[in-house]
């Protein structure tokens, strides 16, 4: 049997009931995909999804460790993101105390980017999975279960007390090849998006393309990298169907980089929600100069309530430095347009990059400001190894994070990097600030009330709030 583990976090009880409030929780689509492939070629698999059971019913590390005596797997397989590396390194350690000749493989982001030095830090690791893990990690079972020679293509291991790097392996061309995700090994019961990110439950996320060719310099792309591959306009909405039909899906959150990359697919898959009848809502990400009105007027008649824009600054200077690759005004118009379709908005903005000051944070707040969104996420940068924003950060400013081991995303005891002429507590500040300046503006407020339908709005956006008195 193989088990497939999403770490669980460290979170103490006040901070779990806030986010079993107010926080997202989301499938882990990576392991349900390979999990997917593994039971195609008739592997017995199951999926720990920590994070969720975590927030939602308390799992923590002793839970998992009853779990895998329980389930005695032949083989375990951990994802980790480079937040969730201090989570990962846990698990395999629990893993090889309970059983020091089970094999361990790590796939994710994180390994990654850094697959020599995650090998040196975690040592209970025995094989890492670079890239795409579907047709990798199948065929690392099968090496380890015939106890064949040869290397993997997109792997690490040891051998001989050395770590080696086999070559890379080859982007999956089509990916409708690949089966559905293996959502009955998940708890679909306790997934849900952010309050601003639903409207009817249940509720899930899927992926309908892989890859992004844009070159933002704060963007880590390690897994799907920069080549652009999507899913068949029928295979989306057959996946949509089998959701509703099998778990009673009524709002999905589409988790592509840029879901209107190619607006042709997209229409596509429009056209077919409508032809269909299909009684679904949903939402997306995309990019400001990746829509058209006709598109956004498809898009509204097929479901879409809410679309996330990327625009990151409000300073011309910064957004170049970042190699956006939008104008204000794309991002204008664009915002204009989706509003006019009644869709609302959502704007994410950063702020700490390199150049960053006070002024050019402000210049970013009055932009959300001019720009009205339905909902304002504003993040702190943070230069993940292998971006263009980690070779900046160790040149300019304070790169505070020196040992991804001690650095956890959910819970930061420090702003990840400071740019030079700023102080981490003006960040943090100004931080607060922004938030609180653009969500306790009357006219907002007023905007939402409004907005409200049902007892359902209430109560998300009640939620909403809690999260950004937090903050």
């Amino acid at each position: 049997m193989i088990l497939l583990i999403n770490p669980p976090y460290y979170i103490d009880n006040i901070f779990r009931k806030s986010l079993t409030k107010v926080g997202a929780l989301l499938p882990p689509l990576g392991l349900a995909y390979i999990a997917a492939v593994l039971e195609k070629n008739n592997y017995d698999v199951k999926i720990i999804d920590g994070p969720a059971l975590s927030v939602r019913e308390g799992y923590g590390f002793n839970d998992l460790k009853n779990d895998i005596k329980k389930y005695n797997p032949d083989l375990v397989g951990i994802t980790a993101t480079t937040p969730q590396f201090i989570f990962a390194k846990s698990t395999a350690e629990a893993v090889k105390e309970i059983n020091p000749d089970v094999p361990i493989v790590l796939g994710g982001a994180h390994i990654s980017c850094l697959p020599e030095k995650t090998m040196s830090e975690i040592r209970e690791i025995d094989f890492g999975v670079i890239g795409e893990g579907e047709n990798t990690f199948l065929e690392l079972v099968r090496k380890i279960q015939q106890k064949t020679d040869g290397t993997v293509n997109g792997t690490i291991y040891r051998e001989d007390g050395t770590i080696k790097l086999s070559p890379p392996r080859e982007f999956i061309e089509n990916i409708d090849s690949i089966p559905y995700p293996a959502w009955h090994l998940l708890p679909m019961d306790l997934y849900r998006p952010s309050p601003l990110n639903y409207r009817r439950l249940p509720a899930t996320a899927i992926m309908t393309s892989r890859g992004c060719p844009y070159r933002c310099a704060y963007c880590s792309k390690p897994i799907h990298r920069s080549k652009f591959r999507a899913h068949s306009p029928e295979r989306v909405v057959g996946e949509i169907e089998y959701l509703i039909n099998n778990f009673g899906i009524k709002d999905i959150q589409i988790f592509d980089d840029t879901f209107t990359m190619d607006n042709a697919r997209a229409e596509k898959i429009c056209d077919l929600i409508i032809d269909k009848d299909i009684d679904i809502v949903w939402n997306c990400m995309t990019r400001a100069d990746k829509v058209t009105k006709h598109l956004l007027n498809k898009m509204k008649k097929a479901g879409c309530y809410g679309i996330g824009f990327g625009v990151e600054s409000g300073n011309p200077h910064i957004l170049k430095r970042i190699s956006k690759g939008v104008g204000m005004d794309q991002i204008r118009k664009a915002f204009a347009w989706t509003k006019e379709e009644k869709i609302q908005t959502r704007a994410f903005f950063m702020i700490g990059f390199p150049g960053e000051n006070e002024e050019t944070i402000n210049d970013s707040l009055n932009f959300a400001k001019e720009l009205d969104p339905t909902a304002l996420q504003l993040m702190v940068a943070t230069p993940y190894p292998g971006t263009p924003l980690w070779e900046l950060a160790q040149q300019e400013g304070t790169l505070n994070i020196k040992d991804w081991t001690n650095f956890t995303f959910y819970a930061p005891k420090e702003v990840p990097y400071v740019p030079e002429g700023m102080e981490q507590e003006q960040m943090l500040e100004m931080y607060s600030k922004a938030y609180k300046s653009f969500y306790l503006r009357p006219s907002f407020l007023l905007k939402r009330v409004l907005e409200i339908k049902s007892f359902g709005d209430i109560n998300r956006y009640f939620m909403a709030m809690r999260a950004v008195i937090g903050m």
